[in-house]
């Protein structure tokens, strides 16, 4: 299993909408993955020129990430112990958990890059422009880069992995909830909503819906043999119906004005 084809560090404001929609986005897939690609973090340290302690620290932590997508991919997320991911990795049990505290760390996020992202896309968005919309754009916009031909390979055996697991599904929807929470709190605190209004959090919730489904959708379609273009469209198509719906019915609700 690759690591960077479903998630990667995701800046705040970098390029790469999907056409016409005019938000930032993520420079790869937002999905929860713990840590980008061991090629990509090697070039994102030397240009940075980290130390050779730091160096080796992050290449112990790559070999750890590539041993258990290795075997998670073979046996299943709950199959696999991880004494055997340690041992895999070359490194004792106790490194494993000082880079991950938790098995589930090592396929998902406790802090996902795209959540300052879209949270960021909000905040950045014109005068006039609902969060519904700025928010559903920017997930739209993410969420369609799942069809470049590099994440088939990791969107799939993300999906096998996830989905082989009760265990991960549940903190999926843990990590969608927590998305959820911080959406809306950025919208009541923007707004002032008083105590008990249910606006925040009924479109802080429609976004991460239509994120979660999008998600879905990506990893059946991938499973089914679907790609690159033709998933890129679909991926599209279908985020920009539930846009439509976000707006139909958000419109008129946190428009910036100012």
């Amino acid at each position: 299993m690759t690591r960077g084809a479903e998630a990667a560090s995701v800046p705040a404001s970098a390029p790469g909408a999907a056409e016409g929609d005019g938000a930032p986005v993520p420079a790869a897939p937002p999905v929860m993955r713990a840590v980008p690609a061991p090629a990509a973090a090697k070039a994102a340290r030397r240009r940075r020129g980290a130390g050779v302690r730091e160096q080796r620290r992050q290449e112990t932590r790559d070999r750890i990430v590539e041993a258990a997508a290795e075997l998670f991919a073979e046996r299943g997320f709950d199959a696999v112990s991880v004494v055997e991911i340690a041992q895999r990795a070359g490194v004792v049990e106790k490194t494993v958990f000082n880079h991950f505290p938790v098995k589930e760390g090592l396929v998902l996020s406790t802090d996902p890059p795209v959540r300052a992202a879209l949270l960021d896309a909000v905040a950045r968005r014109p005068a006039g422009e609902s969060a519904a919309a700025a928010a559903g754009t920017f997930v739209v916009a993410a969420m369609t880069q799942l069809g470049t031909p590099e994440a088939a390979a990791g969107v799939a055996a993300m999906a096998r992995v996830v989905r082989g697991s009760r265990t991960l599904q549940v903190r999926e929807r843990e990590i969608l909830g927590e998305l959820t929470a911080a959406l809306a709190a950025q919208i009541r605190e923007e707004t002032g909503a008083p105590a008990g209004a249910v606006e925040p959090e009924l479109t802080a919730s429609a976004v991460t819906a239509l994120y979660g489904r999008l998600l879905e959708l990506a990893r059946d379609r991938v499973l089914a043999g679907v790609t690159g273009p033709e998933l890129a469209a679909e991926l599209r198509a279908a985020g920009r119906r539930g846009l439509s719906l976000l707006q139909f019915g958000l419109a008129g609700y946190a428009k910036r004005r100012w």
